[in-house]
């Protein structure tokens, strides 16, 4: 019997991380190879220091945008059995908004909204929206898979048992 076909939700999630997935490589790429473009669009013209510590932060970035990547390519080929690989994604992008946040809340100066910081006010205006939609798509796709669900095909059948054999150590007969 044929798995049944991906609902409506499935395919709308599968299609959602497929176009995220596009997007953090597009993005993570950028952020490697073009770091201060990156860090202008983001923050509206300012300029960016390459030091050694935001070359630190940088890489980090690159590895966490590579992960997310991944997890929604993950996604997109199979929304039904890899669901919960939006799960890490998730995670990351209410980390990084609320981190965002807390960090203009408590660190920016005064007049934070025309310097710098703006990049860091971006991560939380763009990431928590797509926090918030992946979440909504996320928990409005079937759950998928479970153990409680009734089998969609049936198990494959297994051959005849062959007829045991009797052994028997040294040189007597055993009747």
């Amino acid at each position: 019997m044929p798995l049944p076909e991906l609902s409506r939700q499935e395919v709308r999630l599968g299609r959602f991380a497929a176009c995220c997935s596009a997007l953090y490589g597009a993005l993570g790429l950028s952020f490697a190879f073009f770091p201060g473009w990156t860090f202008r669009a983001a923050g509206l013209g300012a300029r960016a220091e390459l030091t050694a510590e935001v070359r630190f932060w940088q890489v980090l970035g690159v590895g966490m945008m590579a992960s997310i990547c991944v997890a929604c390519a993950l996604v997109a080929h199979s929304p039904r059995e890899r669901r919960a690989a939006l799960l890490p994604v998730l995670a990351a992008q209410l980390a990084s908004s609320t981190v965002a946040l807390v960090a203009i809340g408590g660190s920016a100066p005064g007049g934070w909204a025309h310097s710098g910081w703006r990049a860091v006010f971006t991560v939380f205006a763009i990431g928590f929206p797509l926090f918030a939609l992946s979440a909504s798509l996320f928990h409005s796709a079937p759950p998928g898979v479970h153990l409680s669900s009734a089998p969609t095909q049936s198990p494959p059948e297994l051959p005849a048992s062959p007829k045991p054999v009797r052994l028997t150590a040294g040189g007597s007969k055993q009747p």
